[in-house]
Order: structure tokens, then C-alpha cells, then sequence
């Protein structure tokens, strides 16, 4: 049986991220300025499920690009909470 482990990236700055064999995502955008991910709006204190625990897994490329229009004070940050596959020790 393949196990997987929880992970928890949190960026504060535009960023683009690859991650291989994924058993579920989730991005909350923890922050108070609006953001883009892969030509979706994310608005400030909302989240989007991108895989969904359905037995799969799945490659996933983010690009997330933060609003330009944001007032001096206001937090970027986006949390990408996932489950990736562990590949088995090989001894």
C-alpha cells in the first residue's frame, strides 16, 4: 500500500511550484490581498480545491501571481496544503 504524507507550503511572494504524485490539494489564501493561480482569482480569505481524495493521484504545476493593486499593509500569503505519495524504501 502506497502511504502519503501531509505538506504545507505557504509562499508570501509570486511563485511557481511542480509537485509529482499528489493525493490531494487544497490552496487557502490565508492572506488579505487577492491572487491568481493558473488563471484563476483567488480572492483574500477564500480556497480552492485543485485534487480532490478520489484514490488518484496527479501531477500539479501552481503559478500563483499576487494583486499589484494591493495598499502598503496588507498581507500576500497563500497556504498549498497536500498529500503527496511516498515512494517505498527499496532495500
Amino acid at each position: 500500500m502506497l502511504k502519503s504524507n501531509p505538506v504545507v507550503l505557504i509562499t508570501k511572494e509570486d511563485v511557481s511550484v511542480k509537485v509529482e504524485n499528489v493525493t490531494t490539494m487544497e490552496v487557502f489564501n490565508v492572506g488579505d490581498v487577492d491572487c491568481t493561480f493558473n488563471n484563476t482569482i483567488l480572492k483574500a480569505g477564500k480556497n480552492k480545491t485543485l485534487v480532490v481524495a478520489d484514490g488518484t493521484y496527479s501531477d500539479v504545476d501552481i503559478d500563483v501571481v499576487f494583486s499589484t493593486k494591493a495598499l502598503t499593509g496588507y498581507e500576500k500569503k497563500i497556504e498549498i496544503i497536500y498529500k503527496k505519495i511516498i515512494p517505498p524504501c527499496v532495500n
